[in-house]
């Protein structure tokens, strides 16, 4: 009776689970289009933010520009006046490094064109602009601020603009006219035709009072309509400044996903929306491609199971001898540390040992036995998963290095062969799969390199910034020459020297913070008010962060001061201020916390450790998610970044905590997933000392009588030339050679030499501490004095500091003075 019914029964059962196949790809499918849904929602959404910070980075530059233009014309109101050669001159000079603007152009109170940065505005080319939008809006309403007028045609020049603009006050109150920035409407055209969402999507940019700036690919001809009725504005934008939503177009009508974002800090929104029939069109595929499989199977399910039916007799027989050979196979692959698969030829599993079962997250063996090799391949190698299986099916043994993302969530270096599985008769029935985990080997090899290249790096960085240095010594050098010659009532020749001086100061502050990166250069540390430098920083912090971030300062008034850089602390807090607004894309709130700490024991910070006594804290705080032990454990490795790809280098944190390393403190990170962060860093005291600010600068030099012989070791002829200048201007005789074989020649050759001033690095075989060290035998009493490009002070040996100094190029003229009285003078007591 039993075996009458056993063979319906399997057939029976063989049509169940092709209806559960079935089932089964319903489910699939319904789930692979919701997944198609988030996908194209999360990619609107990721594009909406790309053109987001395209438009402030663009435009927030516009607004700099309009900023400081304007600064300036109320600081100079003799400049506006139609034509004026010097206005036109200013206008140039500020448009320049703003190659998003098209030009600069200043409006009076009347609407006449005074002047632009292309020339016009002269006699015979007058203009007036008294009835464009932009310049309605500033006169009706001169405290309105930025103003983004729609896409007008030019009328000085051709084409499209859209006109970025604001109003300028006169000196007594009264609207002085408008400053307005040309944007050019077809290149912002073409890089939104160059966004892809398909044939059918459209991207927009609105003005935030619902007024259509630009639409593409194909509606250019709704610029300037008003949609402030569209439920964007009405609804959604005042739930949350980005998001998604399903709607109809505001020009055709048309049914889109669509995702929106307000640009921070500006009068913007920008849309993103897709088209069904376009995103759709995988899912489709992929449903006429399932069905197929579903059906496939059902007829496999169908004719395995009369197979089975006609083959149950012999299966008692057969399962015993099965037994005994998986227990032998099992004994010996399901203790191999390593991945072992068998594969049929129709790509479903055969077997899986306990290290699969575990990659794959499919604990019971029965679970993965008989599924398709597919079901666990990562969607973004399959292309490449699938040649590799074919020449194994094809009889080739493959063997080589790959990094897999397996079902279990974990990424995996390992080194994997595919050998043939091949029968009696010598056809290949599948193949077999061994891998063998290299992460770690993998981690340390990349920790190598890593480490090679921040070399490579650092060495590069400083000897840029050391070349540069020389170049700045002798441009510093000669511009305090000039200034020095100057007669007080050149006041115009003097301000160009100065501000050519401070501009080459900057430069010079540039090339320090190179030479720190590299460990080639010291912090230059003053004692400094910690709660004024972060009050002064507040504007600042408040225009990167945008609106969406609240600030908030919570200052000890009786915080005492650090002796540290304040231009690197700066910077920290910005680098810290970034990363709290990257860890808070929705607004919150930052918190900067100041505080006196005395440690009464060293503090180990895990890496390194401080000593005991008193610090300055500066605490920064954020409401963002938050980071686990494991990513708080490798925050200020350098290059090592949670953000996606392209946005974040990885250095920011690295940096910071170098710098409170430097400084004699360091960094110490809190942090909870799901409760923000806190990053504190410990900085030395130096007490409530008052803040003193050496004046490097140049000034009127007492001229020494006795025209005291100086040797100048320098092999850069510009620096030579410029130290011998600046030399013979403070009344000393000089006398430059280019090393030191030179050195030593003048030495014996001509009369008695003053002083010694020598490069630290050198042309030839001797450096300058070499040179110093031989002349210190052979001329005992000859006062020695180092510069170099380096600036480091660990560079002069310890038996040379108490009698000489470092000048760090590029030096000035009262520097050099006081270090050269100083170095006679250190030899004379």
């Amino acid at each position: 009776m039993g075996r009458r019914w056993t063979p319906r029964i399997i057939v029976l059962s063989g049509l169940l689970v092709a209806l559960l196949c079935d089932a089964f790809v319903a489910h699939m499918l319904f789930v692979n289009y919701r997944e198609t849904y988030r996908t194209t929602e999360a990619a609107n959404g990721d594009l909406a933010r790309a053109l987001e910070e395209y438009m402030l980075r663009n435009i927030q530059g516009v607004e700099v520009l309009l900023s400081t233009t304007i600064d300036s014309l109320q600081r100079n109101p003799s400049l506006l006046s139609r034509g004026n050669p010097a206005l036109i001159s200013e206008l140039k000079h500020r448009v320049a490094p703003y190659p998003v603007a098209g030009g600069i152009v200043v409006l009076d109170s009347e609407g006449n064109l005074l002047g632009d940065s292309e020339g016009n505005g002269g006699p015979g080319r007058e203009n007036n602009f008294a009835d464009r939008p932009y310049f309605k809006v500033q006169r009706d309403d001169p405290e309105h601020g930025l103003f983004i007028d729609v896409p007008a045609a030019a009328r000085v020049n051709t084409g499209l603009f859209i006109a970025v603009s604001r109003a300028f006050m006169m000196p007594d109150g009264r609207f002085g006219g408008v400053v307005f920035v040309p944007v050019d409407y077809e290149n912002l055209r073409q890089f939104f035709l160059s966004l892809n969402v398909g044939q059918r999507g459209t991207v927009t940019l609105y003005r935030d009072d619902g007024t259509i700036l630009l639409r593409t690919p194909n509606a250019d001809a709704f610029a300037g309509r008003n949609t402030r009725n569209n439920r964007l504005f009405t609804q959604f934008l005042l739930q949350s400044p980005y998001g998604s939503f399903e709607g109809s177009g505001v020009t055709d009508g048309v049914s889109r996903s669509i995702s929106y974002r307000r640009v921070a800090g500006l009068p913007l929104v920008v849309t993103v929306a897709r088209h069904p029939v376009e995103y759709l069109a995988g899912w489709k595929n992929n449903a006429l491609y399932y069905s197929a499989v579903a059906a496939g199977l059902n007829l496999l399910i169908a004719g395995f199971g009369f197979s089975l039916a006609r083959q149950w007799q012999l299966r008692a027989a057969s399962e015993q001898a099965v037994r005994d050979n998986l227990e032998q196979y099992q004994l010996v692959t399901e203790n191999v540390p390593a991945l072992i698969v068998r594969v049929g030829a129709d790509g479903r599993i055969r077997f899986a040992n306990r290290v699969a079962r575990e990659w794959y997250a499919q604990a019971p063996a029965e679970a993965i036995r008989s599924r398709k090799v597919d079901d666990f391949i990562d969607p973004l190698r399959a292309d490449e998963a699938r040649l590799k299986i074919e020449r194994a099916l094809a009889g080739r043994a493959m063997r080589g290095e790959e990094k897999v993302t397996y079902p279990d969530g974990r990424e995996r270096w390992c080194e994997t062969i595919r050998v043939p599985d091949r029968g009696k008769d010598g056809v290949v029935r599948g193949y077999v799969v061994l891998s063998v985990d290299i992460t770690e080997r993998k981690r340390i090899e990349d920790e190598l390199r890593q480490a090679q290249k921040m070399d490579a790096i650092g060495q590069l960085a400083g000897g840029i910034a050391h070349d540069s240095n020389n170049m700045l010594a002798a441009t510093l050098g000669n511009l305090d020459l000039l200034l020095d010659t100057l007669p007080p009532e050149a006041d115009a020749c003097r301000g160009m020297a100065e501000r050519a001086i401070e501009a080459a100061e900057r430069v010079a502050d540039l090339n320090r913070r190179l030479l720190a990166f590299a460990r080639k250069q010291t912090l230059q540390p003053q004692i400094t008010d910690v709660n004024q430098l972060v009050s002064g920083m507040t504007t600042i912090l408040q225009r990167t962060l945008g609106e969406t971030i609240e600030i908030e300062l919570a200052q000890d008034p009786a915080l005492w001061h650090c002796l540290i850089d304040p231009t690197q602390l700066q910077n920290a807090l910005l680098n810290l201020a970034l990363n709290a607004r990257d860890a808070m894309p929705g607004g919150g709130r930052l918190t900067v916390t100041t505080a006196n700490a005395v440690l009464d024991q060293p503090l180990d910070d895990g890496d390194e450790r401080i000593d005991s006594g008193d610090y300055v804290t500066i605490a920064v705080s954020d409401m963002g998610a938050g980071m686990s032990p494991d990513i708080v454990r490798r925050a200020f490795e350098p290059f090592f970044t949670t953000k996606e790809f392209g946005k974040g280098s990885g250095l920011g944190l690295s940096m910071v905590y170098g710098f409170a390393r430097q400084s004699g403190g360091t960094v110490v990170i809190s942090s909870r997933v799901g409760e923000g962060t806190r990053v504190t860093l410990y900085l030395p005291s130096a007490g409530p000392a008052v803040i003193e600010r050496p004046n490097a600068g140049a000034s009127r030099l007492s001229r020494p009588e006795t025209g005291e012989r100086i040797l100048v070791v320098e092999d850069n002829v510009l620096v030579g030339a410029m130290a011998s200048t600046m030399l013979s201007a403070m009344g000393y005789d000089p006398v430059v050679v280019i090393n030191a074989a030179l050195a030593i020649a003048e030495l014996e050759r001509r009369g008695p030499i003053s002083l010694l001033l020598t490069d630290i690095v050198l042309p030839g075989d001797m450096t300058g501490i070499d040179l110093a060290r031989l002349v210190r035998r052979r001329w005992p009493s000859l006062p020695i004095l180092f510069m170099s490009g380096f600036a480091d002070p660990s560079l002069v040996p310890e038996d040379f500091r108490d009698t000489t100094r470092l000048l760090a190029k590029p030096f000035r003229l009262g520097q050099l003075s006081d270090a050269i009285l100083f170095a006679l003078g250190s030899m004379k007591s």
